[in-house]
């Protein structure tokens, strides 16, 4: 993001997660939700893509990946929106949002 970019959407995410309630509610339970990002193992190519589009990954690369086996899946993280840019940017479809 250039020109600000990353200071506007911090400003924004952070309004997401502490003024809406329905985010407060949705963030509560991706923990238990039945739909999750999952990751086909046997087709990624451990290219990062993803990790690049997902906001969560961003801030926090030491703590979330979705392709690293070492990391916590973003997509069951609090702050998880499900915005679902880590599954379209995927070159190869190995990430999908299902049950």
């Amino acid at each position: 993001m250039g020109g600000g970019g990353k200071n506007q959407f911090s400003s924004m995410y952070q309004y997401h997660k502490i003024g809406c309630p329905i985010a407060w509610v949705s963030g509560f339970l991706n923990k238990w939700s039945f739909f999750k990002i999952k990751l086909n193992t046997d087709t990624c190519k451990n290219c990062g893509v993803c990790d690049k589009e997902c906001y969560i990954s961003t801030l926090e690369p030491t703590k979330f990946s979705l392709y690293k086996a070492d990391k916590e899946n973003p997509g069951s993280s609090y702050s998880c929106s499900k915005c679902l840019k880590c599954v379209a940017a995927c070159p190869n479809g190995s990430l999908k949002y299902k049950v």
